[in-house]
Formats: C-alpha cells, structure tokens, sequence
C-alpha cells in the first residue's frame, strides 16, 4: 500500500463516527435487537453501513413487543446482530422474515456466561468480544471494507481498554467493604464480577415478574444483614419495589440506572452509558 493510500486509512480510522446512519426507523444494512448493540455496530462500520436498533432508546430490551413493521425493518436487513442468551427471544418469529441467507450474528455465542445471564456489556472485556464479532461480520458482508472495519475496531477497541481502566480507577474509591450492589433484577453478575462487586440481591426474580412476600421479605433482611445503604432502580422501572424495601431498610434509593437500553445524554453511547452507571454507583456508595 502506498503513502496516500496509508493516510487515507488513518484518515478514515480516526474521522468521528457521528456522520453515519443510526436508524431509528425505517429501513438499515445492519439491524441490532439492541441500541446498545447499533451503537457498537456503528462504531465499527463507520459510514459504510446504514445501522438502525429494534428497540428503541429508553425501552426494556427483555420486556419489547415487536411492532408490524419490525418485520419489515427485517426483511430488508442485509445483517441481522442479535445478544443472544434470551435477552432478545423475541427476535427469533421476527427473522422468520429475513431474506434466505441473510446472516444473523449472535454476539454472546461462544463467550464464557455466568448462569446464562444475558447482560454481558456490564464487562468492557466481554464489549470488546462483542466488537471483534461485529468487525468479523461486518467484513464478511462488505470485503471491500475489510481495512475500514480493521481500523475502527482497534480504535474502538482500544477506547474500551481505556474505559475499563478508568472505571475501575473510579470503583476504588469505594471502600472495599461497601461495593455491595442491590438493583432491580439479575442485570449486574458480569459488572459484579468485573469490578469487585458483591450482589446482595435484586428485587425482581424476573424481569416481568413481581416478587412474592416471602422473597421481598428475605431480601430485605439481607439488605439490613449487609447493611447496604443505597438500592439501585433501573431506568424505565418503577421505583415502587425499591421503595418499599428502602422503608424498611433505611437505604437510599437511586433512580434511573441504565441497563439494557441507551437514554438521553450522557448515556446516549455504550461508553456514556458505562460512566453513568458507575458515577451513579460511586456516588451512592462511596
């Protein structure tokens, strides 16, 4: 490769990624089942790719309804990019209305799962597994964009790296014994695990299922056991169960903890959506 040409591919490495298409609506290249998927994905594919999300910004990935013209979105997808591990079952009637051939990513497959638990992302370790499996797509759809995807992959790549590490500078100032977590469902084990935390509990079993009293009832001795002074209510949720075990335990309650979904600035980018989960964590707990 010569001179211009090496230029031009660090030019395109390093142009900001905000030029390109992320669908809302309508028809992409590349489809996701998750914002935070397509942001990913964009980050990756630059502008050689229209990207859009199935589900919305704000809305639970778990508890989504598919809409008539998610099957349409489908149909005209050249990629499909799943999570896979049953946080999006309810893309599998809908890929019954991809064209033949149309290859479907799955990105968890073959990464090391705690008891199943979909929210992999929660590790920027696991993200950049993720990232690899986009790029690798992304080139098997479109070789002629091979040194595009390679480039913005490291880039992107190495921007996780970077946030890993800053995060976790930010976790320690948590004293060791504090970094005990209380959220609204299971969606923290890999988070846990990557930056040293203990999951006391969670208030619903699952997602779209209300805890019975008996079970309200324990985690609320464990929270006091454990003498946890703030519960995390994830955005989209509504804080009622949070409260009540709040009135009981004499814990603060945060609101609006991103999970699934991208919000409203600063959590509008996987990365944004990284540092706002922990300064919220950090601030409840340091």
């Amino acid at each position: 490769m010569n001179r211009l040409a090496n230029l031009l591919l660090v030019l395109l490495a390093a142009a900001p990624v905000a030029g390109c298409a992320l669908v809302a609506g309508g028809s992409a290249q590349v489809l996701t089942t998750t914002t935070i998927l397509a942001d990913m994905t964009k980050q990756v594919a630059g502008d050689r790719m229209s990207v859009g999300s199935i589900v919305p910004a704000s809305a639970h990935v778990e508890e989504y309804e598919p809409r008539p013209d998610d099957a349409k979105r489908m149909s005209e997808a050249r990629l499909v990019i799943t999570n896979g591990l049953d946080l999006d079952k309810w893309v599998e009637p809908l890929l019954r209305n991809a064209k033949d051939g149309t290859p479907v990513v799955v990105v968890t497959d073959g990464l090391p799962d705690i008891d199943g638990n979909p929210h992999m992302w929660f590790d920027p370790t696991l993200a950049r597994k993720y990232v690899d499996k986009i790029r690798d797509a992304l080139i098997a759809l479109d070789p002629a964009g091979r040194e595009v995807y390679t480039a913005s992959a490291l880039r992107y790549s190495q921007e996780l790296v970077a946030l890993d590490a800053e995060l976790k500078a930010r976790v320690v100032t948590i004293p060791a014994g504090g970094r005990r977590l209380v959220t609204s469902h299971d969606a923290f084990p890999y988070f846990a695990k990557a930056f040293g935390f203990e999951i006391v509990g969670f208030a619903q079993p699952e997602p779209d299922k209300m805890p019975s009293a008996g079970e309200l009832a324990d985690l609320i001795d464990k929270v006091k056991a454990a003498n946890v002074p703030a519960i995390f209510s994830e955005a989209g949720v509504s804080p009622q169960l949070a409260e009540t075990i709040a009135k009981e335990t004499g814990a603060k309650v945060i609101t609006d903890l991103p999970t699934d979904s991208l919000l409203d600035k600063p959590a509008d980018s996987y990365l944004g959506l990284m540092r706002v989960v922990v300064d919220k964590i950090v601030a409840a707990l340091k």
